[in-house]
């Protein structure tokens, strides 16, 4: 026996129609947005647009020069490390950066907060989320997209505070500038 073929109701017809004509619009407005010239003044690239990290006590560090370095810490036996890692869910996990030997303490500073402790990366993603919903409410734009975070490896046995290794840290960037 052979089965009939279903007919469409009216409201499904509509919605067909209604997908449709959003899909047309959707191409229509994306060939007009790729067929018009680009506008090089508009065109910068990404570590000029950006402003520098500010690292307190009015110590700047240039985005170009972001990456990882060794901090002596005091009388430690092994250099701390400080690594920028990204703010946000979208870039890779900043705990699995510069992964410390056990027995390493692990803090995260962002924006002169330390968030020193086991959940960081759940702390830099909710600062990262409450700065985005604050953006789309006011209608501004999203201010942590390219923001940068500190991490900063002491080694086992150092006893060093994150905020020695942090001053230590803006010493050392501010005598090579």
């Amino acid at each position: 026996m052979r089965a009939a073929s279903p007919t469409l109701n009216v409201s499904a017809w509509n919605c067909l129609v209604l997908l449709g004509l959003l899909l047309g619009a959707s191409l229509a407005i994306r060939a007009y947005a790729y067929a018009r010239p680009a506008d090089p003044s508009a065109m910068t690239a990404p570590e000029t647009a950006l402003p520098p990290i500010d690292l307190g006590a009015g110590v700047s560090l240039p985005r170009a020069r972001v990456g990882r370095y060794r901090v002596a810490a005091g009388s430690c036996s092994g250099a701390a490390h400080v690594t920028f890692v990204s703010v946000g869910p979208y870039g890779p996990d900043p705990s699995l950066e510069d992964a410390p030997h056990p027995g390493d303490r692990v803090s995260y500073t962002y924006r002169g907060w330390n968030l020193g402790r086991r959940y960081a990366t759940i702390g830099l993603n909710a600062i990262y989320f409450a700065s985005k919903a604050y953006a789309r409410l006011s209608t501004g734009r999203n201010p942590t997209v390219h923001d940068l975070a500190v991490k900063i490896a002491i080694p086992a046995g150092c006893d060093a505070s994150p905020d020695a290794v942090l001053a230590t840290f803006r010493t050392q960037v501010g005598s090579a500038d």
